[in-house]
């Protein structure tokens, strides 16, 4: 694992080319939180030089906010770009309703993150995507998402978490719709996944991770996702127990904005981890082998 870099000014330019594309869906910007990032990345890219500590100090907690969901559209922008428009309708439905709800993901709360959720089915549709190494999104799939491995149609439920309390009743819902998926899949080959974005519960999204080198920084993430499967993993394999057999695990997620202080420049730092169901068939842990190398 590496850890991505770019200059504010080059992030700027590739956000403005994400817009673009995203207009060309068909999303309207005549209201929501994009305008504001495009704003503040704007203004920081060009003057975070020759800005007062004090300009520094009113900007910041903004600008680490803004910049930590601008590359969710980066990302998704990156991985689907070359996709046809047509194919594209149903994450272009997920962006336009994904585009509303609070500027600052601080501000968000549980009524409020709507719109966040949609964001992240995008982003688990558009991580997934990869048609060069055997694995495709169903992007008209009947799920929050899908993919397509070989013969398999696997079903992906997307919870976001804002606390740990409720990860065992997210991962029930999550399996009761995977459930009626797999059921109206006619194939014997329907599958079923989980993804869980634990972004949330290790800040509200306005913090900097802060460490002396990408090597230290790389050891930190591996710590947190082995938490996470540490902490959480009896909560959701207990579920899975409960359930039909072919729900064959859980997609993890986790991002925040980091520093490296050697390079001295902020980046979005995160981790995208598979989990199996525990004694699952060998050619489902094969499966989420082939989709887990996938999406490195």
């Amino acid at each position: 694992m590496t850890i991505e870099t770019d200059s504010y000014s080059n992030i700027n330019e590739e956000y403005l080319q994400a817009l673009a594309w995203i207009q060309n869906l068909g999303v309207s910007f005549s209201s929501g939180r994009t305008k504001h990032y495009e704003n503040i990345i704007s203004r920081w890219s060009t003057g975070y030089q020759s800005a007062s500590e004090q300009e520094a100090k009113d900007i910041f907690p903004d600008f680490v906010s803004s910049m930590f969901e601008i590359m969710d559209f980066i990302d998704i922008y990156r991985a689907l770009h070359n996709v046809s428009t047509v194919e594209l309708g149903p994450i272009a439905q997920k962006l336009q309703k994904g585009i509303n709800g609070p500027i600052n993901s601080v501000e968000e709360s549980e009524k409020s993150s709507t719109a966040r959720n949609f964001i992240f089915e995008a982003l688990v549709a558009a991580r997934s995507h990869r048609p060069n190494n055997g694995v495709e999104t169903i992007f008209n799939s009947t799920s929050d998402t899908g993919i397509k491995i070989d013969k398999h149609n696997i079903y992906i439920e997307c919870k976001r978490l804002t606390s740990l309390d409720k990860l065992e009743s997210n991962v029930r819902k999550a399996c009761n719709q995977l459930e009626s998926s797999i059921k109206r899949d006619v194939s014997a080959q329907a599958r079923g996944i989980v993804a869980l974005d634990f972004s949330k519960t290790l800040h509200a999204g306005d913090k900097l991770l802060v460490k002396n080198n990408d090597n230290d920084l790389i050891s930190e993430l591996d710590d947190i996702t082995d938490k996470i499967v540490n902490q959480c993993s009896n909560d959701w394999q207990k579920v899975y127990g409960q359930k039909n057999k072919n729900i064959i695990g859980s997609l993890i997620h986790f991002s925040t904005m980091a520093t490296s202080e050697e390079i001295n420049l902020m980046v979005r730092a995160g981790q995208w981890a598979v989990n199996p169901k525990t004694n699952i068939r060998p050619s489902d842990e094969a499966l989420l082998q082939q989709f887990a190398a996938a999406m490195k």
